[in-house]
């Protein structure tokens, strides 16, 4: 009979240090609600600072080709009314300097796309760095569509390996910064519109 009584004292005293153990390493109601906010805003947060950092400074001489290129009769008649935009207006852009691998040897050249509103489609255009400091606009450009984080490429000059070494190109480049600038035409610095060599 002893030894049950001291068995059930001991089981209680168990039960008391169990149940204090718990209180004093269980969380607050009040952290509890913070790390809840804190886990909501985050993403916010997040996405806030990662759009921040892709509307960082435009770089100067992107912005002298896309105003280079809004100048050219050719972009603002076709160009920018297959994506759904206008001169005035926003949009997203990502570039890169340089020859593209499978198109040609263009070293100097701005490859710049714009994308639509809605980023499920895009157009590659390009603006040869011309003597004055400004930008030649050249007639040739391709229309790209997304599938999923993948893009294509159809319209421009070439055929089928040209248009897949494009659409290999702008899903490398959409990995990249993005920046966003407004459409607005360039001023004497814009050369002549040129054909592609």
């Amino acid at each position: 009979m002893r030894k049950l009584v001291a068995s059930t004292t001991q089981h209680r005293a168990d039960k008391k240090t169990v149940r204090r153990s718990l209180d004093q390493h269980s969380v607050s109601p009040i952290v509890m609600a913070l790390l809840f906010v804190v886990a909501c805003l985050l993403p916010a947060w997040t996405s806030a600072q990662a759009a921040r950092t892709e509307m960082g400074k435009v770089p100067l001489r992107l912005k002298g080709a896309v105003n280079c290129l809004v100048k050219a009769n050719f972009v603002r008649q076709y160009d920018l009314s297959y994506l759904g935009l206008k001169v005035g207006d926003w949009a997203w852009v990502r570039y890169q300097v340089g020859s593209i691998s499978g198109v040609g040897d263009t070293p100097g050249v701005f490859n710049i796309v714009v994308y639509s509103p809605d980023g499920r489609k895009g157009m590659l255009l390009f603006a040869d760095p011309g003597e004055s400091g400004g930008f030649n606009a050249i007639m040739n450009a391709y229309h790209l569509h997304r599938h999923g984080s993948k893009w294509s490429a159809d319209y421009g000059n070439g055929g089928y390996a040209m248009y897949k070494a494009i659409g290999k190109f702008v899903t490398e480049l959409s990995h990249r910064p993005r920046y966003r600038i407004q459409l607005a035409p360039g001023g004497n610095e814009c050369e002549a519109e040129k054909s592609q060599p």
